[in-house]
């Protein structure tokens, strides 16, 4: 049975033309020819079409354009070359290299996303990589938007172990006498802000960085279209032919050093990542019904227990105790007046209303001796009582007319007796039955309630692990989007001016929970029941959560509902394109240039 070739994979990756097709073209022409002038007299040999300008002494422009048309390559300028993926398999007697070519970062055609996720799904059919190639020009002077969106881009798409198999390669160097040029200062910054230590000592700093100009595959092609090259454009292109070749060859010869990056753990973190940010905004929006609904029914139990002290307080007053007179026979009559200053109206023992003489002007009175009619007013004879025996004829005591007194022979006795007090009976009624009513609804959501809480408290867990699987796992820190959208919506409630404070307490406190518990989760060793752990927290645990928040009663199907609305863009077939090494089954140039270990 024929043994297995070791294979080793490169990964190209970086900002849309800095050369990454280029140097793929250059080294099938460094590993078919042993020199320059070989390849100048037989080559050269494309494995993509390639286009290039050059000017001559007198100023004319001349363009370029080398291979057959390629629907995966675009040669228009400030278009991305490539548009998807593609491997390139280097072949040996006794080994493989398998070097991957990628749309660049800000490409002008597709989105960064389509492309990351283009890359991702390649990656799929490879178990390792061996290296991640960042291709940069030299001549980044300082941290330009430009250069340090397209470094964090690339780093904060692998896993934290991919850091050691990271390579700086630096493309166009011989302006800078194939160094790195102005980009390394920009590049240490930056990598010293991030906390990689790939640069920081002379050795390390050897073996991670690589320089290389891809001018000779110019001059090639510009001697195959028959264009004149000056003897010393040629002896450029000459050296720079070398020194691409030594540095291909050296980046060749360090892979056998290091250990293959798992794609699995790239790939896991990036599927996890990607609906972590998809449902991220969704989960904090839903907690948030959530929480109203919490609030709503514990409203409920609240309105239902200022009901039942209500019902409580009406129950003790359902009586009403008033007053009633009764007549009461007197011997002898007496005076009074019934002017309506000086009566009042009390109900009798039958509940009809009786007026009562609160006056009383003369008692007893002797004039009914003289025929004074009981009970009739306007009686002349009144005006002979001592009280009525004025100039005026106005009674001295009450200062009416005598025509509004009369005799009365009777007395009233004041009696209490309790009724049914009918307003509060039926107040007591309506509150019972709407106190019924929200026992009804409680008892019936009581489960609900609880489900809810649990419901909530699961998500909160599902998003905080969400933020430190991430912070943990990728190269970048990672701020994960739950904070940044509770911010958002407590600036959003701050725009809208006075009288928005409550809520703005709220989110600030809901906040604050989220902080505080995620916080503790850090803290909790990793063998526990849950196993929330930050540094336990693998891409398997993360799809386990994401399955069971499918699985929540209530709000499973909503969460799901966010990641299978997606539309996902068909993948293009992967393309393989294999070309043999002739210089590399050289036994003297593999043993002193390429020195790979088999």
């Amino acid at each position: 049975m024929e043994e297995r070739k070791k294979e080793y994979t490169i990964l190209l990756l970086g900002e849309t033309g800095v050369g990454k097709s280029t140097w793929i073209n250059g080294i099938r022409n460094y590993v078919e020819y042993e020199t320059f002038q070989q390849a100048l007299s037989e080559g050269p040999e494309c494995l993509m079409p390639a286009r290039f300008t050059d000017t001559s002494d007198a100023g004319v422009r001349t363009e370029v354009r080398l291979g057959e048309q390629d629907d995966n390559e675009c040669l228009e300028p400030g278009m991305s070359g490539t548009k998807s993926p593609r491997t390139y398999v280097l072949e040996h007697e006794d080994f493989i290299i398998n070097l991957i070519d990628t749309p660049g970062i800000r490409d002008t055609e597709h989105g960064d996303a389509i492309n990351m996720e283009a890359i991702m799904s390649h990656l799929s059919g490879f178990k390792e990589i061996h290296a991640i190639c960042i291709l940069l020009r030299p001549d980044e002077s300082r941290l330009a938007t430009r250069f340090t969106y397209c470094i964090k881009k690339l780093l904060h798409t692998f896993n934290r172990d991919a850091v050691q198999n990271l390579k700086f390669c630096f493309t166009k160097t011989r302006e800078s006498n194939y160094g790195p040029g102005q980009t390394i200062s920009s590049l240490r910054v930056l990598l010293k802000e991030l906390k990689i230590d790939l640069l920081e000592t002379e050795n390390s700093f050897e073996r991670n960085t690589f320089y290389f100009d891809n001018e000779a595959l110019k001059g090639l092609s510009l001697k195959k279209s028959g264009i004149e090259v000056t003897e010393e454009k040629e002896k450029l292109y000459e050296e720079s032919w070398d020194q691409s070749v030594q540095e291909t060859f050296r980046l060749f010869g360090e892979i056998r050093e290091l250990k293959g990056h798992s794609t699995e753990r790239t790939i896991s973190l990036n599927r996890a990542r990607k609906s972590i940010v998809k449902i991220s905004k969704p989960l904090a929006e839903i907690t948030e019904k959530i929480d109203l609904t919490i609030k709503r029914l514990n409203g409920l139990r609240k309105e239902a227990d200022d009901l039942d002290l209500e019902t409580k307080e009406l129950s003790s007053d359902l009586y009403l105790t008033v007053p009633y007179v009764k007549k009461k026979e007197i011997e002898r009559p007496k005076t009074v007046c019934t002017h309506k200053e000086c009566v009042t109206k009390k109900p009798n023992e039958r509940g009809k209303t009786k007026v009562c003489y609160e006056q009383v002007c003369c008692n007893p009175c002797y004039l009914d001796y003289i025929g004074v009619s009981p009970e009739a007013t306007n009686d002349w004879r009144l005006r002979f009582c001592w009280n009525m025996y004025t100039l005026s004829g106005n009674c001295s005591r009450c200062h009416h007319s005598y025509k509004d007194h009369m005799h009365i022979t009777y007395d009233y006795e004041t009696f209490e007796k309790t009724i049914p007090n009918e307003e509060n009976r039926e107040l007591l009624q309506q509150k019972k039955s709407l106190f019924q009513k929200n026992i009804d609804t409680l008892e019936k959501q009581g489960a609900l309630l609880d489900e809810l809480k649990h419901e909530r408290d699961y998500i909160n867990m599902a998003i905080v692990n969400f933020g430190n699987f991430l912070e943990n796992n990728s190269i970048l820190p990672y701020n994960d989007s739950y904070v940044e959208h509770i911010k958002l919506l407590i600036r959003n409630e701050e725009l809208k001016g006075e009288g928005n404070h409550g809520e703005i307490k709220r989110l600030q406190k809901l906040k604050q929970e989220y902080e505080q518990k995620r916080h503790e989760i850090k803290e909790v060793p990793v063998n526990t029941e849950h196993n929330t752990n930050a540094d336990g927290m693998t891409a398997e645990k993360i799809f386990e959560i994401e399955a069971n928040l499918y699985k929540l009663k209530h709000y499973g199907g909503l969460i799901k509902s966010f990641l299978e609305h997606e539309k996902h863009e068909p993948q293009q077939e992967s393309i393989v394109k294999r070309f043999i090494g002739k210089v590399l089954s050289n036994t003297t140039s593999r043993q002193s240039v390429l020195q790979i270990s088999i």
